[in-house]
């Protein structure tokens, strides 16, 4: 929701600019439990950058399981994800099998 790809969202967490309830994250692959609240630690130069970025992305929508408050400039977890949810086209079968001749 704050910004408009993956390699983006992933360099912001990187680069220690994200908070998730108050606390500072640096592991892209952090789960997020309902309720979270993420923010961005330095909200002078950085919201300013992502303020367009935001406004780009709220235009294609903000997924169904997640909030944002653009005022506040922040945004929560609403519930979990389901697999309509995820717009990647996964074989599933394929990742089965594939760790099933790892064992």
């Amino acid at each position: 929701g704050m910004v408009p790809t993956i390699p983006a969202a992933r360099q912001l967490v990187n680069h220690r600019h994200i908070l998730i309830n108050a606390n500072m994250v640096d592991i892209p692959s952090y789960n997020c439990k309902i309720g979270d609240i993420i923010t961005i630690k330095n909200r002078g130069k950085n919201q300013l950058s992502l303020l367009s970025d935001t406004i780009s992305t709220q235009k294609a929508g903000i997924p169904n399981h997640l909030a944002f408050d653009s005022v506040d400039f922040r945004g929560s977890v609403n519930r979990t994800i389901d697999r309509e949810g995820i717009d990647l086209k996964i074989n599933e079968l394929l990742v089965v099998e594939y760790y099933s001749r790892q064992v």
